[in-house]
């Protein structure tokens, strides 16, 4: 199982990471996808992924740290000089909070993100929020047409414009969540080829650990509450995910593999 989606250079989790990563592994849970958010963190993140063989990285700037000092010139360098550099994100727009970060930064931001991904070659890890519309599809495509929506929380008509416009869908602890009930039949819904798990942690812990720090480890609470939902074993998910994350991150089989 992989947890496709992880912030594990936050102090919650980089303190303990090798504790945190045994855990992992104790719950079936043996590759990570760190992905960056910020300027601050990009070479942390980098780090981690160099110092372990099952974890990759990414690098992008999240939409409301716009202001966050970054070098889009010295970004473009970096997957030529670390291969383990997987994917462009987590990048997007966040209308939930333009009060830190206006609509137009975020605009010009994504943007650049998106001429990245193109320059780069590397598919993208999108954090989009109260933004959906068919504008929104037409940017991203106009620049790469491989991309995953990361932590989706909206509606089963926003999830079907997604798939229908090829792109994969991932869903986190939230769906577990007792108010969920429209997430879980995104759950449902989603084509067994473009499915994605990830934790997002350390943030939205699942059921049964609601309110604690999240983890990778976690992550397999999020896959059994969408076998329930999909009537499947968690193996056969495992299998499943593994083989879209991989179909999406190619970059990351030819890194794993070697490992």
């Amino acid at each position: 199982m992989i947890d496709t989606h992880c912030h594990l250079f936050y102090d919650e989790i980089f303190n303990d990471l090798d504790s945190k990563l045994e855990f992992a592994y104790s719950m079936g849970v043996t590759n990570f996808l760190t992905v960056g958010t910020d300027n601050k963190h990009m070479y942390q993140n980098i780090e981690i992924a160099n110092k372990y063989n099952n974890i990759v990285c990414s690098i992008g700037i999240h939409p409301t740290e716009y202001n966050c000092g970054y070098n889009i010139e010295e970004m473009r360098k970096l997957p030529e000089q670390y291969n383990k550099i997987v994917a462009i994100g987590e990048v997007g727009l966040d209308y939930h909070y333009i009060d830190l970060a206006p609509k137009d930064k975020q605009l010009v931001l994504f943007e650049e993100m998106l001429q990245l991904s193109k320059d780069t070659n590397l598919p993208l890890i999108l954090h989009c929020r109260e933004c959906f519309s068919d504008n929104l599809f037409k940017l991203i495509k106009q620049y790469n047409e491989n991309a995953v929506f990361h932590c989706f929380t909206d509606s089963l008509e926003n999830a079907k414009k997604i798939i229908n416009n090829g792109f994969y869908l991932s869903l986190t602890g939230i769906v577990t969540f007792k108010n969920s009930q429209e997430l879980r039949e995104v759950a449902k819904y989603v084509p067994d080829d473009r499915l994605l798990i990830e934790t997002d942690s350390p943030y939205l812990a699942p059921v049964p650990q609601r309110g604690k720090p999240n983890e990778p480890g976690f992550v397999r609470y999020v896959a059994e509450c969408i076998c329930e939902q999909r009537k499947c074993t968690l193996q056969y998910l495992s299998d499943i995910t593994n083989d879209n994350f991989y179909r999406l991150f190619p970059r990351a089989r030819i890194m794993l593999d070697r490992n």
